[in-house]
């Protein structure tokens, strides 16, 4: 795979979903490996299933053994474990050699990808995102400013025994007689491979919803010289479509609005018709590209940002300041000082620091008397948010600082303060945690 490309990892339940883009502006497109299950991806060993760093180091193995280094990389991680996992998940790929890491949530790598769709996201509003897959329906309601996607809510729904996809193929192998085995599902996600769109089972359950007797016996799929009928598929289906509006639900428009927003589904779930076409009832679904599989959007979309051909918008939408003190015609004055301006923060990236009349601003820390500091977010409508106040450590500098901020590849922010006289290399970071979310006005 010669020039380098940009590689993106979606982590799963049994399988790692693999995904390049060029450096032009040519299609991203999943990546082939030879031990590839065709349309789910490659298979994770037994030892890293439920460790999603082992297994992003296995796939990344893999993925390294194949093609070699990637130009930079991208994993995608549910929002769920998003804060957790994206500092040790970037730690272990920076380990294994590969450049530029980073670490950026589903939704807005599938936000990323759809954008560049006919009939995908404006430039602001409200949008719903849920990727469906073998462990979970995991849905985000996400608000579009600008450049920035702020994620605002977030839910998550299983199925009965804790996943989700994997609860359904399992109930479809029993209901056909066969074990639950690696086999058995490989052997599934080839019966659905047969079957574009899955539009003949989604014809097939129409027909048996509508009319159980006789439609309930129509064979979908041939398993191991077994048939999968319209009527098994049917009765699995309630606990998954379920648990999909019940994600969707919790993260909707507040009540009263006059409809949802438009929702992205996504996800290995996504290519089952029954589950878009009840979905498609209550919700205007974005369309995926049309050469993009649903079950790769993810890895997809995660391709085209680490490739620079696509912006996921995970800057901070609003600005942050700080209170500070200054001597004004003999008198002191409090006046707040603008660390990071709107849409100038993001996950992993670089110190933003205050900028007073067009030059660095310099701040003297009064450490000596102990008072906290207030440190605030600037919602859409100007008025403040609150963090949680902080006092400077003993060790912070006492001389001439620069005063910024920057957001960690956790999403969790710190105050920076950086000596002038000591130079670049000597800084004091003050936890501040999570910025918040403002409310809509």
């Amino acid at each position: 795979m010669s020039p380098p490309h940009s590689l993106a990892l979606d982590i799963g339940t049994r399988y790692a979903r693999l995904a390049v883009a060029g450096p032009g502006a040519g299609p991203a497109r999943p990546v082939h490996l030879p031990a590839d299950v065709p349309g789910e991806g490659l298979p994770l060993s037994a030892a890293t299933r439920g460790r999603p760093v082992a297994a992003l180091r296995e796939a990344y193995g893999a993925y390294l053994a194949r093609y070699g280094p990637p130009a930079r990389a991208v994993v995608v991680l549910p929002r769920r474990t998003a804060r957790a996992l994206a500092g040790p998940a970037t730690a272990a790929l920076a380990a294994e050699g590969c450049p530029r890491p980073r670490a950026i949530d589903a939704a807005h790598a599938l936000l990323a990808l759809v954008r560049q769709t006919p009939g995908g996201p404006a430039d602001t509003g409200e949008y719903l995102v849920c990727d469906a897959g073998a462990r979970a329906a995991d849905a985000a309601l996400c608000t579009r400013a600008g450049s920035s996607v702020l994620v605002r809510a977030t839910a998550e729904a299983t199925g009965p025994t804790g996943l989700l996809g994997a609860d359904f193929d399992t109930a479809l192998l029993a209901a056909a007689g066969l074990r639950d085995t690696d086999e058995a599902h490989r052997d599934l996600a080839a019966a659905r491979l047969a079957d574009p769109g899955g539009r003949r089972l989604g014809l097939a359950v129409a027909r048996a919803v509508r009319r159980p007797d006789p439609f309930d016996d129509t064979p979908v799929h041939l398993l191991s010289g077994r048939d999968v009928t319209a009527g098994q598929v049917r009765t699995s289906l309630p606990p998954l479509i379920d648990a999909v509006r019940r994600a969707v639900a919790e993260v909707a428009a507040p009540a009263g609005a006059a409809e949802p927003p438009p929702l992205l589904l996504a996800g290995g779930l996504a290519r089952l018709e029954p589950l878009t076409r009840q979905l498609a009832e209550s919700h205007r679904l974005l369309p995926l590209p049309a050469d993009v599989d649903a079950g790769y959007a993810a890895a997809v979309g995660g391709a085209l940002v680490a490739a620079g051909l696509a912006d996921p918008g995970d800057r901070y939408p609003y600005a942050v300041r700080i209170s500070t003190h200054r001597r004004v015609a003999g008198r002191l004055c409090t006046e707040a000082l603008e660390l990071a301006a709107p849409g100038a923060l993001e996950p992993g990236g670089d110190t933003v620091f205050a900028v007073r009349d067009g030059r660095p601003a310099e701040v003297l820390p009064d450490t000596a008397a102990g008072r906290p500091v207030r440190v605030e977010a600037v919602g859409p409508d100007g008025r403040p948010v609150p963090l949680p106040d902080v006092t400077l450590p003993p060790g912070a500098p006492a001389g001439l600082c620069r005063v910024g901020v920057r957001v960690g590849a956790d999403g969790a922010a710190a105050l920076v303060l950086r000596a002038v006289a000591e130079g670049p290399d000597t800084e004091t970071r003050v936890p501040l945690g999570p910025l918040p979310a403002p409310p809509d006005t």
